[in-house]
């Protein structure tokens, strides 16, 4: 089985800013399981969003979030937003400090052992809920998990 290249989007503020301590132990463990990937940093609220949209209106089917709650909930919107892929596989390896959405999920908090289940055949499906609302003026919406 081939695995697929993968978009990692890092929020290195997560976790009280140790994401950005934890990210190359992440990254070389990552190489080491053979996962092939490119990298970007969010450089702020929202970020996330924005580069989870253009790697999946760009055809990434594989995206992983590595950061908190918020993380993963900015990628989730950016890949429903894209209009895409709505069924781009995510990722999740959670650095946060809270980890509410892992536990209900069941995702593994330690972060060796979320990088090996990446490769793994185990996917689950989430439901995604969407709220519509006005901003300025606007109709707009957001996606949760």
């Amino acid at each position: 089985m081939s695995i697929p290249q993968a978009k990692i989007i890092v929020n290195p503020v997560a976790g009280a800013s140790t994401t950005y301590r934890k990210w190359p132990r992440i990254s070389e463990l990552l190489r080491h399981i053979g996962l092939p990937f490119e990298f970007q940093y969010t450089e702020g609220v929202g970020h996330a969003i924005e580069l989870a949209r253009e790697a999946a209106s760009g055809g990434c089917q594989f995206l992983v979030a590595v950061g908190g709650d918020g993380t993963v909930n900015e990628v989730a919107n950016g890949v429903m937003l894209s209009r895409e892929l709505q069924n781009a596989t995510i990722g999740i390896i959670s650095t946060g400090t809270g980890g509410d959405f892992i536990r209900s999920a069941g995702i593994d908090k330690d972060y060796i052992k979320a990088c090996t289940s990446l490769t793994g055949k185990r996917r689950r499906l989430i439901d995604v809920g969407v709220v519509e609302y006005r901003k300025e003026g606007q109709v707009c919406e957001r996606f949760f998990i």
